[in-house]
Order: C-alpha cells, then structure tokens, then sequence
C-alpha cells in the first residue's frame, strides 16, 4: 500500500467492505498512514525498540544488541 498505491483497486475494498463499514475503513485507513508515518520518522532517528522480545523494557543500547544495528523495522523493502 505505502510502496505501491496503485496495487490497490475496487477489489480490495470490496473485499474491506464484505468485513467493515465506510466509516471503518477511513479509520483503518487513518491509522495506517499514522502508523506508516511514525515508522519512517522514528526510522530517520534509528530509534529501537523499547521492548525486548520477552517484554522487558530495554535501553537504547540493550535494543541494538538485541535486534542488530538495524532492526527489522527500520530496514527499506
């Protein structure tokens, strides 16, 4: 959706559509741009993870050795 927009046709939201109400589907719709956008910030930050994978809340520093120097959030498709 983010990489290529126009991947997304009339089937895909009458597939949305079968499941959700209009309404729904501008709300999804919201916070996957939100979502998109929040990654990307943090991405240009190289802000990690807070969590580790066990729920522990970690540093900075603990998250880079846990998940590598880029974590499979921030790397480009």
């Amino acid at each position: 959706m983010a990489l290529d927009p126009d991947r997304i046709g009339r089937e895909f939201y009458d597939e949305l559509r079968r499941h959700y109400s209009d309404e729904e589907i501008v709300e999804l719709g919201a916070f996957i741009g939100y979502n998109i956008g929040y990654h990307t910030f943090f991405g240009t930050l190289k802000f990690y993870p807070m969590f580790a994978p066990d729920g522990r809340l970690v540093s900075q520093e603990e998250s880079a050795r846990i998940y590598g120097t880029t974590p499979a959030s921030l790397v480009t498709p």
